[in-house]
This record gives C-alpha cells, structure tokens and sequence, in this order.
C-alpha cells in the first residue's frame, strides 16, 4: 500500500503509517485518525486501506481525481484528521468493468495507463475487476499447442479495437494484427495488470469459454458438432462448439490450463452461453445439461471455480442446473433482478451501466445514483453480494462517475444536495458560489431525474438524413432538460475567479461543446422544416449557422488533448509492433469510431460516435455539407428519396439503400482508410470558451 501512495503523491508518502486488521462482524472496513504526528489509515485488507486513503484525500486535501480531467493527484501537504473517521463496507463484492469498455475506453492503453487504472480502482474500493487483457495470448498459444500454424492462429484474432467482441463470441477475425510480436505485447501487459491487481487485494474475474471457436478447428476436431451462427449486426457469422459436445470441454479445458500457465487462476471465469444468438436445440432440458456441462469444466479444472454470468443474457434454465455457491451472476443494468425474481436466489452483483458506446453526451439521473439501488434491493433480495459499474466507457460524465464511485461503497441514500457542494469544491479547487451554482444548475439540467436510461444523441455525429431517428442504437432523440439551464450552469462556471483544476477547464470545454450541440439540434429541425416550405433564404441561414456551431465545437474541443480524435489516432498507432503495421492500428482506431463495421451490410455505423475536435471538422461536417448540397439541388421537390428507407435497423434507416447514403458510404470508407488526423491548434480553453460564449449566448 504503501506503494501506492508513494506513486500518487510521492510528496507526501512519508506522512501516513498503515495498520492491517481482522474484519469488523465479518465486514471490510477502513478507519482514517491521527497518530504520532501521521496521517493512520487501518484498514482488513489493502482495498480497504486504499479507500481510506482516498477518503483522507478528499476530505482533507479537497481532491478529485477522475479519468476527465483531475487525472493526477497534485496533493503537497498532509493535514491531520481532527477526529477518526471509520466507515464499514456492507458490499463484500464491488465488480468492475464491462468488456465493452475494454475497447471503448482502453483499446490503446499500456501499463502506463493500467497502473493508474488499477490505483484508481483500488482507492474507489473495487475488489473484483474483469481480467481479460491478455487473452489474445491464451487463444492464440492454445491454437499453437493443437497444431494451428502461425498465419491461420492470428487471423482468427481480432484487432484491438475489437477483441471485446470476440469475447463476447460476436465477431472474430475483423482487422486482425498479423505479427507474433503483438500478440507477446498483449501478453506482457495482461500479466503485469493481474500481477498488480493480486498485490492489491483484488480478484481479478478472468475469461472462461462458452464455445467460441474459429471455423478450421474442424481441422483438429473432425467429428464435433460445430454450430455455424448467423451474422451478427452485419458481420460474418461465427462458429461454436455445442456445449454437449465433447470437444467443448476438451479445448475450454486446453484454454483454462494455457490461461492459468500464462497468468494463473483466481477462481472466477466470466462466460455467456449463448450469448445474443441462439441455442442449437430447443427446450429446457438441452439448456440444463449446458448449464451443467459447463459448471462441470470449471470445477474440474479448479475445485474453487465460481462462473460468472451477465445478468442479461443468462437463461433460467442453465442457471438452476449450476449450484448456488459455484456462480454469480452480474445485474449490468441493475434491472434484471426485479425482472428474473432476485435471480432465484443465486448471487448476485447490482451494477450501474449509464453508457454506450463511450458517446460523450452529458446525462445520467444522479437523483438515481443517491437513492443507492444497492440498499433497495437488499431489502428484497437477501442473496445481494455486491455493487459493480459496467459502464461501457468511462472518458464523459465526470461528476456522474464521481457519485457512482462514492455510491458503490455505501449501504444509505446519498444526501444528494450536501455531496453536490462537496463536489464543486473538490472539482474546481474553490468554495465560491458561483461554482456551488454551476453543480446545481447541472442537476437541474442533464443530471436530472428525466435523464435515465439512454444517452441523448448527438445531431452533430448523426448520419445525414431528412429524418432524425437515432444518432446510434440505444440513444434517447429528445432533450430532457432546458439547453439554456445548461448554459446557465457554464455561465456561472465562468464567473469563477479562484478555480484553477484541470477539472474546471475540462468542464467548461464539454458542457460549452454540450450546450452547442443541443442547439445544433434545433438548427437541423429548422433547416429541414425551412426546406419543406421553400423558403430557401431561411434555409441558407440555417445552414451557415448549423456550420458555425460545428466550427464552433471543433475549436473549443481542440483545446483538449482527450477531446481532439488526432491525439487517440496517435496513440493507436503508437501501438503497432513495426511501422509497417502502424496503418492497422490506425484503421482500428479511426473504423471503430465511425463506421463501426462492418464493410458491408453495416447496421452499427456511428455507434460509438464521439464529439471530438478533428472528427467533427473533418467527418461530421463534410457529411451534413453533403446533405445541404442534396438539399440545394433537389429544393422544392420531395426529398424522401435522399436518406429515407422502408426497413430500418436499431431504429435507423438503412445504411446503404439510396444514391446519396452510397455516396456517403464512399465518403466514410475513403475516411477510414485514409484519415491519419490533423494537427489540432493550442488554444487556452477557457479563453476561447468565454470568447464563444459571447458569440453564441443570444443564440442558445
């Protein structure tokens, strides 16, 4: 622990002193006082005394460290605690991490990074993260053992920015890196990652197998019942192995024993039989045996074994073949459990999801968080182990993910309005009023109680089309609070004279970026109802000030390193094992952000879409100029023929099916193929913010 601290604020490392303990009434705890002239955190375990640790930060050096701005601790003194502070954590499990944000959010992370990670998740009191970086090593050498060549094993393995999927059993093989040398780097990194995680405490949720497999695998197993399943969201089908297969427990079993030789084995091996496909066989029996074959593989191969399984793909009749104490199931969405009766009694983990695709719109009902859903569901639900974020990226909605934090660890209501003060002040580094103001005014905005679920789509990033549907699957189209209460909140930022974070500057750059966005909104329903009447001065207008705002947006953003889409190409590329593959890094990078994928019959496109400085001005724009063009040459006829198409997919209009969306489309592939990024211009954030901020106020 002590490591820890001396990597997080080496100028104070000397003034705290440790003490480990037994649990209190079987519970983890941490106690924070003053002794001997130190800082004296104790605590039943390292977790506990991390947490301790940062709650000694908070509440006494007024800290906020976050993944958006805030990312480093610049802590030079050490006051000591008044009086002792002790707080016992109800949840024996707090679970981290969906795959999703395995490549949403880290797809270009090296141990730089994942050391960070790994302190920021102990300080938050996470105990149970998935483990899964390194994978590609256990498929891959496992592939190698039974005879696979070289060529054929590293094409079955996706790319970086894909291999979440693959896990998932989605995908495989999509933007593949063919070189040894990649896959021995994501060796490397998976093991320091588990090997820190186990120093601190954690137990990591490692890969299990529910019977993915590449298609040459009949190769070495020429009698399996090798299930061939359907596209997915466009992509190739892929193969599994039946469960009931004999081959099933024979090569899960090959990769457990390779996977256990390359990082060891922590008793918890994460898998979804089925997973957004179908059973080969019919009825409850078949599913049975599957739920029993599989915990058999586990068990077999290790005594201590504990499946866990995502609580929205599980099916009943699997879970009640396994045994109560060898699985715990994983509530994302903290909704399933009301929905599958407390899961039956089996154990579970309630979590908070808040996000797709890593889209950095501002949202999320903190009134929600407070109510703390861990508490409630207690009270219904005696076999609740634990809390857990699954969110599919974390790079938005810092004072969301700040609450969330603080929530997974507490067992009462949040009193909402005392935190929000609290957090102004830890977040800006200043008590003035106006920033106490601003927190306020954003709950009242994006962060009320109206914003759950989805997030709100963008305009700016939305594919073209006379129709606004969905920006991506699973967004929410209206507004659900005031754009101009939003404003106010970055007015009152702005008056600050004493805020001087980090965080303070991230946050006028996205709640400005947000602001503009909202209002593009309302400019695209202009132009296109300007359109419709034939008033082509008014149309004009509208689109010179749709570009404007766009302009606008880049500008701002670029002020920000996190923000800007050239600075995550380079650090993409700066990933690849040779310059010659540094291309494919990019075209991971770059395809994963707007079309998604794939090539052909894409129903993902701009799922993962990003207000980014660079995108907007080079992607986002050139398409809606396109669009205004179609407009221009077809005024004052119907225009239904432009985007507009009989079937729709996740809510969308078909990719592909009109000449101008198939002169998009030749626009977003030229794109990925070729787009390498554009140097973005140094500006001071909050001076261009107060500058914009002058020119669009009358507006918004």
């Amino acid at each position: 622990m002590l490591n820890l601290i001396r990597r997080n604020t080496p100028d104070i490392a000397d003034k705290f002193t440790l003490e480990l303990t037994g649990k209190i009434s079987g519970k983890s705890y941490y106690e924070v006082s003053a002794l001997d002239g130190r800082v004296h955190i104790k605590g039943d375990c390292k977790i506990s005394q991390a947490m301790g640790y940062y709650a000694y930060l908070k509440k006494y050096c007024r800290v906020n460290y976050a993944h958006c701005g805030n990312t480093v601790l610049n802590v030079t003194e050490a006051p000591l605690p008044e009086s002792t502070v002790m707080h016992i954590i109800d949840q024996e499990k707090r679970a981290y991490l969906n795959y999703c944000t395995l490549s949403y959010s880290m797809r270009s992370w090296g141990w730089q990074e994942w050391e960070k990670e790994i302190d920021f998740m102990a300080m938050n009191g996470i105990n149970m993260p998935l483990s899964v970086v390194g994978n590609e090593a256990t498929v891959y050498y496992t592939l190698r053992d039974f005879g696979i060549s070289e060529e054929k094993a590293l094409s079955f393995i996706a790319g970086p920015s894909y291999y979440a999927w693959q896990m998932m059993t989605n995908l495989d093989s999509f933007m593949h890196i063919p070189d040894t040398r990649y896959i021995e780097n994501c060796l490397d990194l998976g093991r320091k990652i588990i090997s820190r995680q186990v120093e601190l405490g954690m137990t990591p949720i490692q890969q299990g197998f529910a019977g993915h497999v590449p298609e040459f695998i009949k190769e070495i197993f020429p009698d399996s019942q090798l299930q061939h399943l359907p596209t997915w969201c466009g992509f190739p089908g892929t193969c599994q192995f039946d469960p009931l297969d004999k081959s099933f427990a024979l090569f899960g079993r090959a990769l457990l024993e390779k996977q256990k030789e390359l990082f060891g084995a922590y008793h918890y091996y994460a898998c979804d039989p089925f997973h957004e496909n179908e059973p080969p066989t019919d009825g409850g029996v078949y599913l049975h045996n599957v739920g029993k074959t599989i915990s058999k593989m586990y068990t077999d191969f290790d005594k201590d074994a504990v499946w866990v399984m995502q609580g929205w793909s599980l099916r009943e009749e699997i879970v009640k073949a396994v045994d109560r104490d060898k699985l715990l199931i994983l509530d994302l969405d903290g909704s399933k459990s009301e929905l599958h009766k407390g899961f039956w009694g089996y154990s579970f983990i309630c979590g908070t999801l808040h996000n797709f695709g890593d889209r950095n719109s501002l949202h999320g009902s903190i009134d929600l968080l407070a109510e703390n859903q861990y508490a409630v569901k207690k009270e219904k639900y005696p076999s609740i182990v634990g809390t857990g974020l699954f969110m599919e990226g974390f790079f938005q909605n810092p004072l969301y993910y700040d609450l969330a934090f603080h929530t997974i660890v507490q067992d009462k209501k949040i009193a909402l309005d005392e935190w929000l003060e609290d957090y102004a002040q830890r977040r800006y580094g200043s008590d003035e009023q106006c920033l106490k103001n601003a927190v306020k005014l954003l709950h009242d905005s994006c962060y009320n109680p109206k914003c759950i679920g989805r997030e709100t789509s963008s305009i700016v990033a939305a594919r073209p089309s006379t129709t606004h549907y969905h920006t991506a699957p699973n967004d929410h189209v209206e507004l659900r609070y005031d754009n101009k209460v939003l404003f106010s909140a970055l007015t009152e930022l702005l008056k600050a004279e004493k805020a001087t974070t980090d965080g303070y500057r991230f946050d006028v750059c996205d709640i400005l970026r947000q602001a503009l966005s909202n209002r593009a909104k309302e400019v695209y329903f202009a132009i296109t109802e300007s359109f419709c009447r034939h008033d082509k001065e008014a149309f004009e207008d509208n689109c010179s000030l749709f570009e404007k705002i766009l302009l606008a947006m880049d500008r701002i953003l670029a002020t920000r390193d996190e923000l800007s889409f050239d600075t995550h190409i380079g650090e993409a590329m700066a990933n690849a094992c040779c310059d010659e593959h540094k291309d494919l890094f990019r075209q991971n990078e770059v395809t994963l952000i707007t079309i998604w994928g794939p090539y052909v019959n894409n129903e993902l496109f701009d799922y993962a879409w990003k207000e980014w400085a660079g995108l907007i001005k080079d992607y986002y724009l050139p398409r809606w100029q396109m669009f205004f063009n179609e407009l221009r040459a077809s005024f004052g006829e119907d225009i239904s023929h432009i985007s507009d198409t009989p079937f729709h997919h996740n809510e969308r209009n078909d990719y592909e099916t009109t000449d101008f969306q198939q002169k998009l489309r030749d626009f977003e592939y030229s794109f990925t193929y070729s787009y390498k990024g554009t140097p973005r211009k140094s500006e001071d954030t909050v001076a261009v913010a107060r500058e914009l901020v002058d020119t669009f106020k009358d507006i918004i």
